[in-house]
């Protein structure tokens, strides 16, 4: 057997040749990294516009039937528009939207069968704060103006109808959103929200001034 003895200068060229090259991979890796951060400020710093779609779960409130008050169920309804994300820095940005959604309700109680939807273009003016890169907190007021409407229903006296007149509806309604969006990919992201009216839905009707649209949302988005 034969044991090679290398001299001191030369493991201490290999104890230099290792502590090189883990500094180069180190200098790279922090600088990849860094690239990749600068990119993606690059990003949220960007204004970017999108299109968004998908359900919601919406009630009406309370409603007064053949002299009583019942609590309305909700009712899946559609919604679809566009968006725009504008930086306002400091992690704020400005969230405008507008947006084709379905709202209404049911309501199926002691002989009373009713369903109703209605059909708004709303304008949420929404500011939001990116709490982590994915992860944005958002709130703000909305507008939604009346389209059209559709309603069906048995009263406990025999009485059935049908009726799509909108002179009773509110044409416009003050309102307000809340919720969080994350960024699945920087293009792909979700988006969820709890969203209700501030001012009743019929205009003229003193019996019901309890009814008021209100529910959740989720929305699958596509940002440019």
């Amino acid at each position: 057997m034969v044991i090679t003895i290398y001299p001191m200068n030369f493991k201490q060229k290999i104890m230099k040749t290792l502590l090189i090259i883990g500094l180069g991979l180190t200098v790279s890796s922090l600088a990849f990294k860094a690239n990749a951060q600068t990119s993606q400020s690059a990003a949220n710093d960007k204004m970017r516009f999108g299109i968004r779609a998908g359900a919601n779960l919406m009630n009406m409130g309370k409603i007064q039937a053949v002299g009583q008050e019942y609590s309305t169920d909700s009712k899946f309804g559609f919604q679809a528009g566009i968006y725009a994300d504008l930086p306002m820095g400091g992690g704020f940005a400005f969230l405008p939207e507008a947006m084709f959604i379905q709202k209404g309700a049911k309501l199926s109680e002691n002989g009373v069968d009713l369903d109703t939807k209605v059909s708004y273009i709303d304008i949420p003016v929404l500011i939001g704060y990116k709490a982590t890169p994915e992860l944005t907190v958002f709130a703000g007021p909305q507008v939604s103006f009346l389209l059209s409407q559709k309603s069906t229903g048995e009263l406990g006296n025999g009485t059935q109808g049908e009726s799509t007149d909108t002179e009773n509806f509110s044409k416009s309604l003050a309102g307000g959103a809340v919720g969080l969006g994350y960024s699945i990919t920087p293009n792909l992201n979700v988006n969820a929200r709890y969203m209700m009216d501030f001012q009743k839905a019929l205009k003229d009707d003193v019996n019901q001034d309890k009814i008021k649209n209100k529910g959740f949302a989720l929305s699958l988005g596509y940002t440019f």
